[in-house]
């Protein structure tokens, strides 16, 4: 498979998701509470979803977290006829509306609170359960994916997953109890039946929902593609962090140097003039970095006083869209911060996250002359 997705949050606004297809993103998994008591909203998010994504390549897919639900009114029993015929109705209803959705997948397809069973006929239960709504989609829409997501040492893993086009297991660092995440790929392959997308995390969901690095991001993503290959979904929204790239290569030996040029004549400025830097990304042959891996760099740059450390502009971030990056230098960039001096020495840092979490800093001089004379 080569499924790099992500999930979107009902209430959250979108990220760009143009922007993130050219950075490698092809699904997005649209989390849903509310199929079964306002189906209205539901359309009208859809149709949203659908115009946001109407001039992309990007596959949509309807998550139904039917099982957690807030609600009662939204919450599914499988045990219950009532609450299966009720879903069945409302999948039905959905697909012929919308018959551009690229699939239909359950949220946390675990047991919850429904008690009195063992462990055989729970997995039983939900394995039926799991069949009699792959029939129903498959009878509307024999093109429509069914997937659902559990944890990696779920008990009905293997049982469901045979029903499944695809399961979709939570290896996360909070549940991983210290195992590695290429161990934990290896059992979900041992024990599922089909095709598996494993799912991360793009926050600490044990402190705080705390954005993880982008490093830590991508080593998880480059691990995945190394044991599974490009079948990942990351869980992120409403924390999208900037620069997020979904690649399809495994980068850990690729590397990108950068080549920093002031479009200027020794690298002399008059103060308030503005100019352009361009960042060269070459990598380790000395040509440019692929497509692919290009669309893994997220960027930043400050500008700093040499002699006194301050501070002229912070990290700003950016996102290049070619091997040649041009930043504009404003005015304000290029200011003298000691006005008892006719010129000053500014250094420019550049910073670059990339791949599979690699770093790569540069640093350019630039004087600044203070034409108009000393005040």
């Amino acid at each position: 498979m080569n499924m790099r997705g992500l999930y979107l949050v009902e209430g959250y606004p979108y990220p760009d998701l143009g922007e993130l297809e050219s950075r490698g993103l092809t699904h997005v998994f649209y989390v849903d509470n509310l199929l079964l008591n306002n189906y209205e909203v539901v359309q009208k998010n859809l149709k949203s979803l659908f115009n946001t994504i109407e001039n992309t390549k990007i596959q949509l897919i309807f998550v139904l977290n039917a099982f957690k639900s807030s609600g009662s009114d939204s919450l599914v029993d499988p045990t219950n006829i009532a609450h299966r015929t009720k879903l069945k109705n409302a999948l039905s209803r959905l697909i012929e509306d919308f018959p551009d959705l690229n699939g239909i997948s359950f949220k946390d397809f675990e047991w919850q609170t429904w008690d009195g069973y063992t462990s055989d006929e729970k997995s039983d239960i939900l394995s039926d359960f799991a069949k009699e709504i792959a029939t129903t989609i498959k009878s509307l829409n024999p093109s429509l994916k069914f997937s659902a997501s559990m944890n990696w040492r779920s008990s009905t893993l293997k049982s469901v997953s045979s029903t499944l086009d695809y399961a979709i297991t939570e290896i996360f660092t909070s549940n991983s109890e210290g195992i590695p995440i290429s161990k934990a790929i290896k059992t979900v392959k041992e024990y599922s039946e089909g095709d598996v997308v494993v799912e991360l995390l793009t926050h600490d969901n044990a402190v705080n929902l705390d954005p993880r690095s982008l490093s830590d991001i991508y080593n998880e993503i480059s691990t995945v593609i190394a044991n599974n290959g490009p079948s990942y979904l990351l869980y992120a929204s409403p924390w999208i962090p900037f620069g997020l790239g979904f690649p399809k290569v495994d980068y850990s030996f690729k590397e990108i140097y950068m080549d920093l040029n002031l479009v200027s004549k020794n690298k002399k400025i008059p103060e308030r003039s503005s100019r352009i830097m361009t960042i060269n990304f070459l990598d380790q042959n000395n040509d440019p970095p692929s497509p692919d891996l290009l669309k893994t760099v997220a960027g930043s740059y400050k500008i700093t006083d040499q002699f006194t450390g301050k501070i002229i502009k912070d990290f700003t971030s950016f996102v290049p869209t070619n091997h040649v990056h041009e930043l504009i230098l404003t005015g304000e960039d290029n200011q003298i911060v000691n006005p008892d001096v006719s010129q000053e020495n500014h250094v420019i840092t550049v910073s670059i996250v990339y791949g599979n979490g690699r770093t790569e800093n540069n640093e350019l001089s630039v004087t600044v002359l203070n034409l108009l004379g000393i005040e």
